[in-house]
């Protein structure tokens, strides 16, 4: 097994935007860059398998990563313990935590997503999981466009990620709650978030990849006496293609 990256995330918060809690951290730069060596490799490698036709998007290279590619590049330690810091976070925000609580997290999907112009993610939102999340690798100049054609903000989300709390029903905006946020992706950002969020997108004009590692994990909260408290009671035991054996190895 190849050693894992000790270093550790900055800058972790858990905050409410609207509706649900999000977690958000930079990764350390040798985790970040590590995970774009290995999906410049997973994209490179022609017996790579596509993940396109179980997502959502419109987009041309969504590729499957596996639980040994992530081990491989020495990060599945670190993305692990942000998702159980996101659960933890949550759990005493909402005041559901003992020190004798058991918290478990697993991932149990991940892909690659390589983006470029015009391609896009619809509204969507993730099934068979807790957490979903996205790690940000590269990131187009999109600064230009908005700077020079941008009209009463016309183009202010070319490339964003924005996500949609349905509780706020079709309003943007009151004095109550917000139903809409929009946030512009970081090389090295991690982002979670309840997988039920609806979600999407948006494309963007001009040169350049937008490459972002998504996941899904589930979790279980589990009492001193092994009781079920909350989470998932399926997930952990079984996960999807992740953790299996890799068709081409």
């Amino acid at each position: 097994m190849t050693e894992q990256i000790q270093s550790h995330p900055t800058d972790f918060t858990v905050e409410k935007h609207f509706g649900p809690f999000f977690a958000s951290c930079m990764l350390p730069q040798d985790a970040t860059d590590a995970l774009i060596k290995m999906s410049d490799e997973l994209l490179s490698d022609k017996l790579t398998e596509s993940h396109g036709e179980s997502l959502a998007g419109v987009i041309d290279k969504e590729i499957k990563v596996y639980k040994s590619d992530m081990d491989k590049a020495g990060v599945d330690q670190l993305i692990e313990s942000c998702v159980r810091s996101y659960v933890v976070h949550c759990a005493k925000k909402h005041g559901f935590f003992k020190e004798e609580y058991t918290f478990s997290s697993k991932i149990n999907s991940a892909w690659i997503v390589s983006q470029y112009e015009n391609e896009y993610n619809p509204m969507h939102n993730h099934t068979g999981c807790d957490i979903s999340a996205v790690i940000y690798l590269k990131v187009p100049d999109v600064k230009g466009r908005r700077n020079l054609e941008s009209k009463k903000g016309k183009h202010d989300n070319d490339g964003d990620i924005s996500f949609v709390h349905s509780a706020a029903g079709n309003r943007n905006f009151d004095v109550f709650e917000k139903g809409v946020m929009n946030l512009s992706p970081t090389s090295g950002l991690l982002v979670m978030f309840p997988s039920y969020l609806i979600h999407t997108v948006y494309p963007f004009i001009g040169e350049g990849e937008r490459r972002c590692l998504p996941f899904n994990a589930v979790y279980r909260i589990l009492d001193k006496d092994k009781n079920f408290l909350a989470g998932n009671l399926s997930g952990l035991k079984n996960p999807t293609f992740y953790a299996g054996e890799k068709p081409n190895e």
